[in-house]
């Protein structure tokens, strides 16, 4: 090693970390390794026959209500249940002497 000095005066401290390199890329893969098995024991835990049964069945309750909801909603704002609101709303103003 020589001993260079900056522009400055300052020494340059050069640092090789090329083992450190090998060291941090083996501990990221022994560390993906351990993340993929736990992702995976969660995966299957979480997947057991009861927990899976009780989770498609709260989805599909869910989709069901949405389903109904916009259906609904859409009678009232587009369709049929449009034109009985307004004929109700027209009867009760005229019933009034509002119209």
């Amino acid at each position: 090693m020589t001993n260079r000095l900056d522009d400055r005066g300052f020494p340059v401290i050069r640092l090789e970390i090329s083992g450190m390199k090998h060291t941090i890329m083996h501990a990221f893969s022994e560390y993906m390794t351990n993340l993929d098995s736990d992702i995976q024991a969660a995966v299957e835990a979480y997947c057991g026959d009861e927990n899976i049964k009780r989770v498609i069945s709260q989805a599909v309750s869910t989709e069901i209500d949405a389903a109904i909801k916009e259906v609904v909603h859409n009678y009232y704002r587009y369709g049929d249940g449009k034109e009985l609101i307004k004929s109700a709303v027209a009867r009760k103003l005229s019933e009034d002497g509002e119209l």
